[in-house]
């Protein structure tokens, strides 16, 4: 499947877009026979035999929302007359003609509308809002296509194929055109660019393609089988331990709640109980209770136990699933103040007000991004160092384990003499420096793109005055780098001394979450201090 060379780059855009097509089927188009679906076989050899033009257009149409189009607004620079394009891509099956006068009707402008009344003799609807005016429309529809009144409209086909190309690319059903467009405009550079098919057999993609289907909550029926028992335990997996790019805890949350029904409805209910207990949130609402209710009052108020959070610096009982008893949450340092916060819950200012009231020598409010940064500047050459099947795909930005429970034993010997290293002072701050050198400027799961503030290499410095507590933090993350990303202490404080210390900071009402505690209880052992500070607003004097 050998796919025409780029053609020379006119004035203007030229072929930027079709380039980014060609990137997605050059994967593709690398694999051996037997292992590419027949779809996407058929969609290169298809694209392949396209004119330029049309090409082009494909690739333009690719990044515009809905699936309809008027052909008469397909003009682009790179393209001209849309007409011979068009009519390649109708012949070629990316196209097709849309009869449906609704939909065609969904494209025009409101004004236009009220054209195609008066031009019809009707009478405008009393109601001009949208709605009534296509409801007018619609009603004449043999008189609007005898006279011809309505633009000639295409709808984009081939929609499930391109969905199992971005798939097939960047092993994720969010990835799409788009997202490699944004990235060539970026330049964002990847540690690593495989080549070949990151499966094994045919087999193999269609059911990662179903798993990932089944996260988003966009296949969900067979899995209400008995028989779906594997295909659930996995999906588990994926949702409990996200990947490289874990979704947002929202959506995570209802993956694992259906996922929960779904095994219910299978008759494992002691498999639902495990899928609730790691919901990324406490699941409120009567039905939730009611069914937890019907399993029984022991699974009850383990559930609770396990998903409320303490109260700051209280001692409460914590369920413990693996033992099968609850566990007492230890005691945490507190500190309690009385300030002039800001109305509302706005993001940044309780903790702004905190880190005022403090007064340290030094303070920033990085909450999560700090130990992220730690873990990068520490290991970013052995987290993307390459490794068998870490990285499959064009665009990954860590490997695919990276977040799961086989990214340490997979490494076992190089992180620990990099813990080693940074223990006994091998590897300082100065390592660390030029281990930005070598991958700062590459796309990760970890960091954002911009350079490391003077600030935090203030902090790094700081940190780097006393090996071993740099090593303990290291470790802590390297055995599972998704600690970097959940609770840890808001503020990040520097003394005269050069001691780093943590505040994690909770307004009136607010509660400890599992993830802080554990942060606050393991800091202090490491030997930074690591406090909670509670705010009560002041009242009024008057």
């Amino acid at each position: 499947m050998a796919l025409s060379a780029p053609s020379p780059v006119p004035p203007g855009l030229g072929d930027f877009y079709r380039e980014r097509v060609l990137e997605f089927l050059r994967w593709v188009g690398g694999w051996a026979p037997g292992l590419c679906p027949e779809d996407l076989r058929a969609y290169v050899r298809d694209f392949e035999r396209l004119p330029l033009p049309a090409q082009r257009l494909w690739a333009r149409l690719l990044l515009r929302k809905g699936p309809r189009f008027i052909v008469s607004e397909l003009t682009y620079e790179e393209v001209g007359d849309p007409t011979g394009p068009v009519l390649a891509l109708l012949l070629g099956g990316f196209l097709s003609l849309e009869h449906d006068v609704p939909a065609r009707l969904t494209l025009l402008p409101r004004a236009t509308l009220f054209t195609l009344c008066d031009a019809l003799g009707l009478p405008r609807p009393r109601d001009q809002r949208r709605p009534a005016l296509e409801a007018t429309l619609v009603a004449a529809a043999p008189a609007l296509l005898a006279r011809g009144l309505l633009p000639l409209t295409v709808r984009r086909e081939r929609a499930r194929a391109t969905q199992r190309l971005g798939f097939a690319y960047f092993g994720e059903t969010e990835g799409d055109l788009n997202a490699l467009v944004v990235s060539a405009l970026q330049q964002r550079r990847f540690a690593q660019v495989p080549k070949g098919a990151p499966w094994p057999s045919r087999g193999a993609f269609e059911g990662a393609l179903a798993l990932h289907e089944a996260a988003d909550g966009t296949w969900s029926p067979g899995l209400r089988l008995p028989e779906a028992a594997a295909l659930r335990r996995r999906l588990f997996c994926a949702l409990a331990w996200p990947g490289p790019r874990p979704r947002d805890e929202a959506r995570r949350g209802r993956g694992l709640w259906r996922l929960a029904r779904h095994a219910r409805a299978a008759g494992e209910e002691a498999f639902a109980l495990r899928v609730l207990g790691a919901l990324p949130r406490a699941v409120e609402g009567l039905a939730t209770l009611r069914w937890l209710h019907e399993i029984g009052a022991r699974e009850q108020e383990a559930w609770r136990l396990a998903t409320l959070d303490a109260t700051p610096g209280g001692d409460v009982a914590r369920y413990d699933y693996g033992r099968g008893r609850c566990r007492p949450a230890p005691k945490l340092p507190m500190m309690r103040a009385r300030l002039a916060l800001p109305v509302g819950r706005q993001l940044g200012r309780v903790e702004g007000a905190a880190l005022r009231h403090l007064g340290a020598f030094r303070g920033w409010h990085w909450e999560n991004r700090f130990p992220a940064w730690v873990l990068y500047l520490s290991a970013a050459d052995v987290i993307f160092a390459p490794s068998p099947g870490a990285f499959t795909h064009p665009q990954q930005t860590a490997p695919h384990d990276l977040f799961t429970e086989d990214f340490y034993p997979a490494r076992a010997e190089a992180l620990e003499a990099r813990c080693a290293a940074l223990a006994s002072g091998a590897f300082d701050l100065e390592a660390a420096q030029g281990l930005w050198h070598r991958f700062g400027g590459i796309a990760n799961a970890l960091v954002p793109r911009q350079l490391p503030s003077s600030a935090l290499w203030l902090a790094m410095g700081a940190l780097a005055q006393t090996p071993e507590r740099w090593a303990a933090l290291v470790a802590w993350l390297l055995r599972a780098p998704l600690r970097c990303r959940r609770g840890f202490p808001d503020l990040t404080l520097l003394s005269k001394d050069g001691e780093l210390s943590f505040v994690e900071v909770k307004g009136p009402g607010d509660q400890l979450r599992r993830e802080q505690r554990e942060w606050l209880t393991l800091l202090p052992r490491w030997g930074f201090s690591a406090t909670c500070l509670a705010l009560e607003a002041a009242r009024d004097a008057g």
